[in-house]
């Protein structure tokens, strides 16, 4: 007979000898929503849960040595199809664990024993914890967890552990990972709602992180990533994002976007070998991940290392834009300290040469520039000697004006003058001066001027080239 069925036999006075009644036993359903210790009987050994529509059978375990035995024994449990429900608290225990739900809280924690054994390890499939699974001053052979829901907290805190696989998870709640070595490190498939910290975290091989979304912040702080290290496919949410301080960077490391929505940050961080940056889509969001509004020396930190990834990588046209960042976040933030600084150099070197980074925008100042003194000249010509005649005897623009309005043009005398004005302007501003127009009165000073301003720009538009081309 089976384990839901209570057999009564009656005795009767007709000859067919003993009839055999069958009374189903009481069957209890739980809505998984709705699952607590105080919605299970006390002495229930199965109850059936419903989840997304679908019932399914759940055995009880409710003492710490039941459900050592279930982990010894797991192939039975699989063959029969039953699930696992754990009313009691999981303390200093390891195994394998299949459909597994956690009312209460899973803990290891061996720093008053100190016990640790060399095959202790801990594989979670499609497992869900209500309460937080703690992993404290332990050595692992390996942890694997596979398809599971952690509905409150995850830690690792001061263990080690030779191989940790994380793949296709759904963490609710915090992840703290700290003051823990491993050698080998992946994640797959993961999805973080709450705030991750790896902290003091040192990876001996390779650490792999790949297509995993981000919905709040990811923080590595004081991590030593000795292997290989992938950041592969992550989506950084809206809400998300993924920061990088004080951390080492010994052998070579890839950070790729599927997604960049949410922030990146990267402060005081080495890279001792290449480090391959996405930088399609950072270009394509304007580097905008890498503002942070509230604090202009993190922003300028972000840029100035992902500026460095470029240069060492030769993605010339890239770092020129985020040196160019880092140096004008650099400026907000000296402004910022000392308000009554106002800057004004830094200023203008910014918006005409983008700090020496754009000879595109260095050519477009020394055009403006041009522009404006040959303006200027234009009203004094009577100010400015050719052959040491004035070139007008009136405003310039004034003797168009009548032109016009006498609809008598000369073009012979309009190119005659406006031409010697804007010679005179070119070869003041490259200080090339052969002297065969000569300024009188202020003039002298204006064109002074221009000579320095022509001998600032012209150096900044070299710079700017040799930057793009000669690195």
């Amino acid at each position: 007979m089976s384990e839901e069925e209570r057999v009564i036999e009656l005795e009767t006075e007709f000859d067919y000898g003993y009839d055999i009644f069958v009374i189903p036993e009481r069957e209890i359903t739980i809505d998984f929503n709705e699952l607590s210790q105080e919605n299970i009987p006390e002495n229930a050994e199965f109850i059936y849960i419903v989840k997304h529509g679908e019932k399914k059978k759940y055995k009880v375990i409710n003492t710490k040595e039941k459900l050592q035995e279930y982990s010894s024994n797991l192939i039975n449990y699989l063959d029969r199809g039953l699930g696992l429900l754990v009313t009691c608290e999981c303390n200093n225990i390891y195994g394998a664990f299949h459909d597994v739900i956690f009312l209460e809280k899973f803990k290891i924690d061996y720093s008053s024993e100190m016990k640790i054994t060399e095959d202790m390890y801990l594989n979670f499939s499609f497992c869900y914890f209500m309460k937080n699974l703690d992993l404290a001053s332990a050595q692992f052979s390996y942890i694997a967890i596979n398809d599971s829901i952690m509905n409150r907290n995850f830690y690792i805190r001061f263990s080690k552990c030779e191989k940790l696989f994380i793949n296709n998870n759904r963490f609710k709640k915090k992840i703290t990972i700290k003051g823990s070595d491993f050698y080998n490190f992946q994640i797959h498939q993961c999805n973080y709602e709450g705030e991750s910290l790896f902290q003091e975290v040192d990876i001996m091989e390779d650490f792999i992180l790949d297509k995993i979304k981000i919905n709040n912040t990811l923080d590595f702080i004081d991590c030593r990533f000795e292997g290989l290290s992938k950041f592969n496919q992550i989506e950084i949410e809206k809400t998300g994002e993924l920061r990088f301080s004080h951390c080492s960077f010994y052998r070579t490391s890839e950070i790729d976007f599927d997604k960049i929505d949410g922030k990146l940050g990267i402060y005081r961080t080495n890279f001792a070998d290449k480090c391959y940056l996405d930088y399609e889509l950072l270009d394509y969001k304007k580097y905008k991940p890498l503002i942070d509004k509230s604090d202009y020396n993190k922003t300028k930190s972000n840029y100035f290392h992902v500026a460095e990834i470029y240069r060492s990588n030769g993605k010339i046209e890239q770092y020129l834009e985020t040196f160019y960042y880092f140096k004008k976040y650099e400026r907000l933030e000296r402004r910022q300290k000392n308000k009554l600084s106002l800057g004004i150099l830094d200023f203008l070197i910014e918006k005409s040469t983008k700090y020496y980074t754009s000879w595109t925008r260095t050519l477009m100042s020394m055009g403006f520039i041009m522009m404006i003194f040959f303006i200027f000249y234009c009203n004094f010509p009577y100010l400015l000697l050719y052959k040491e005649v004035p070139i007008n005897s009136e405003n310039l623009f004034e003797m168009l004006f009548k032109m016009i309005e006498s609809s008598n043009f000369d073009f012979h005398l309009l190119i005659s003058k406006f031409g010697n004005v804007f010679y005179f302007t070119m070869m003041t501003f490259t200080t090339v001066g052969y002297g065969d127009i000569s300024p009188l009165s202020f003039m002298k000073a204006a064109a002074g001027l221009e000579g320095l301003l022509g001998i600032f720009f012209t150096s900044s538009f070299v710079v700017a080239l040799s930057r793009k081309f000669l690195r």
